[in-house]
């Protein structure tokens, strides 16, 4: 067992309660809207639809199920290893789904607690079907940008004993949180400390689940 994970994960959730009492207390904090307009700047037809595509496969549904994939292939891999499955080792391979839904329901207490209000300006509206809820008028922190975080850093760590895919995959992985993330204040819906409060939330809860794996693996 690994006390990093631990150590990551306190240190995760210590900086999200910082800024989420920057958030509270302050508002908006400064450089927040110079970003807002640079990234309401680079506006573009090919870049939305780009950002469109980021953001559905970093939405709710898409992302919960490629937790769920990455959560079937441990499982498949101890099975083809002749493992007997044990609840313990069960809990470890679900780790994705595990992180997934912690940084899912803190995610919604924190909305609808916080009740931050998005920036006042232009909105991008939604080009691919995604599901909405009522406490998704309130923006932080961002759930797409937690939820491409959990999502995509699980499949990366899939290749992680394959050194000539690791570089591949963890650089994929990257340009995705980035671009899930940056397509949220380009979209003008999120506020930029809504994006980092949703990799923070999503990073502390990634260290509680691999934790969790190599605690029962």
């Amino acid at each position: 067992m690994h006390p990093r994970w631990g150590f990551i994960a306190v240190a995760s959730f210590s900086a999200l309660a910082v800024i989420t009492m920057l958030v509270i207390f302050v508002g908006p904090l400064p450089g927040e809207w110079p970003m807002i307009h640079w990234a309401l700047a680079a506006r573009s037809d090919a870049l939305t639809r780009l950002i469109w595509l980021l953001t559905f496969i970093s939405s709710a549904t898409p992302a919960l199920l490629i937790c769920v994939l990455a959560s079937g292939v441990g499982l498949l891999r101890l099975r083809a290893r002749r493992i007997v499955l044990s609840a313990g080792q069960i809990i470890a391979a679900g780790w994705p789904v595990i992180a997934f839904l912690g940084a899912l329901a803190c995610n919604i207490g924190m909305r609808i607690a916080i009740g931050r209000v998005r920036p006042s300006v232009d909105y991008i509206p939604h080009g691919l079907p995604e599901l909405q809820a009522d406490f998704q008028r309130f923006s932080y922190p961002s759930g797409h940008a937690g939820a491409a975080m959990v999502a995509f850093t699980a499949l990366a760590m899939l290749s992680a004993s394959r050194p000539r895919l690791r570089v591949l995959t963890m650089l994929g992985a990257a340009l995705v949180i980035g671009g899930a993330g940056f397509g949220r204040v380009y979209l003008g819906v999120h506020w930029p400390t809504d994006v980092l409060a949703g990799y923070l939330l999503a990073v502390g809860w990634i260290g509680i689940g691999l934790y969790l794996r190599d605690k029962f693996g």
